[in-house]
């Protein structure tokens, strides 16, 4: 990793500094080992980083040099973006996959520390302004944040007593950027997430006045929600008028008896909270012994039958594994709630996927059976295999294109 602020050292005393110059590389070295003798704050190993970094990547990087708020997240500061320091777009036909790459480590650690500190809005302006720079990797980083935060609010609107949560931990719950965010990624990707909390919230309306002042916030909340279809876009905005008359009502509780009311609760909820720590129903752990269950008496049977097939079928599941386990994890997130028995939810999670795996493999065995009849059937009978290898390669193609 290269420290930027040498950077700032060379370009005081060679403001034209070429990274591509062998001479201001010379020049440029020679000024920060006399800086380093005068401040040693910078050490030599630091100095020889910079120096092969330049002189593997000449100029490359140079519009993240040149952009003040780029420069800014790589010296790792917290701040808000400035939009208009932003020299990207006049650039953009230079940002390459590597470019991302290399921006990656800190484009990463920006995020989290705005999530962290509910910088919802900064987050926006940020995203709208450098998704170019934003690699594959990052992104969903980001947008498994964001439904886990989803997620969070969905837990807490069928418990009335923890609403106070939303003014503390849970606070993005009643932030408008926060929703709006999620459509400036990809609304129809979170199309079901809006919905869901949508619903829960009309499920749940039926409760005291002073309660629904929370479920209005929420709503207001996700009328900033930029819809991909007209019909939850109408939904969002009706509902959010009606969640703003809701919240209104706030103004007639007075403070104080809202603390005191809720200080009522403290131990209530402390108490209940510390005991669905451990909780864990029958029917969890059922579920949970009957795919490790299934899993042990496909591979008993699959050894029974022949070694070698049991090692091939190991290694292409791990193999499959890597790939889509990202995928797997946002598919079990959406279909199962979490289990708050910290060990039976992780057991649980990965004994579904190990149930996925097997369907996975079971697939792509039949597609190599079909491409290896396929391929005999060309040898032996070219008029029916050639247009059955073009009907495979399509099929196929689709199917990747699922799991780009």
């Amino acid at each position: 990793m290269i420290n930027l602020q040498l950077l700032d050292v060379i370009k005081e005393s060679l403001p034209n500094f070429d990274g591509e110059n062998s001479s201001d590389l010379i020049k440029a070295e020679k000024i920060l080992k006399a800086h380093q003798k005068i401040d040693p704050e910078f050490s030599l190993n630091d100095i020889e980083n910079l120096m092969s970094f330049f002189k593997e990547n000449g100029n490359k990087f140079n519009v993240l040099f040149q952009d003040e708020n780029l420069l800014k997240i790589f010296k790792n500061e917290d701040f808000k973006i400035n939009s208009s320091h932003n020299r990207i777009f006049p650039n953009i036909m230079q940002i390459t996959p590597e470019f991302r790459t290399f921006c990656e480590e800190h484009i990463k650690r920006y995020i989290q520390v705005n999530i962290k500190n509910n910088s919802w809005e900064n987050l926006r302006i940020f995203y709208k302004n450098y998704f170019p720079v934003i690699s594959p990797l990052t992104k969903e980083f980001l947008i498994d944040q964001i439904t886990q935060k989803n997620k969070l609010v969905r837990s807490v609107i069928p418990e009335p007593n923890h609403y106070n949560y939303l003014l503390a931990q849970y606070k993005h719950g009643i932030n408008p950027h926060f929703y709006a965010l999620q459509s400036d990624i990809d609304s129809s990707y979170f199309h079901n997430e809006i919905l869901d909390i949508n619903n829960d919230v009309s499920e749940h309306q039926n409760i005291d006045i002073f309660f629904r002042v929370f479920l209005g916030k929420i709503l207001v909340a996700l009328g900033h929600f930029d819809a991909n279809t007209e019909e939850l876009r109408r939904i969002l905005k009706k509902n959010s008028r009606i969640g703003a008359d809701w919240a209104s009502k706030e103004n007639t509780f007075d403070s104080r008896a809202m603390a005191q009311r809720f200080l009522q609760q403290a131990t209530i909820n402390s108490r209940f909270l510390e005991s669905k720590k451990n909780e864990a129903t029958t029917s969890e752990w059922i579920t949970t012994i009957g795919y490790y269950a299934i899993i042990f008496m496909i591979f008993a049977v699959l050894l029974s039958v022949n070694k070698y097939a049991f090692l091939i079928a190991i290694a292409v599941e791990i193999i499959v594994f890597f790939i889509i386990n990202n995928r797997m994890n946002r598919r079990y997130e959406t279909l199962f709630r979490e289990i708050d028995h910290l060990y039976l939810g992780k057991l649980k999670k990965f004994g579904h996927k190990l149930i996925q795996l097997q369907l996975y493999t079971l697939v792509i065995g039949v597609f190599i059976a079909i491409f290896v009849g396929t391929v005999l059937l060309c040898i032996t009978k070219p008029i029916l295999g050639i247009p059955l290898t073009f009907m495979l390669a399509f099929i196929l193609r689709k199917e990747f294109q699922k799991y780009r």
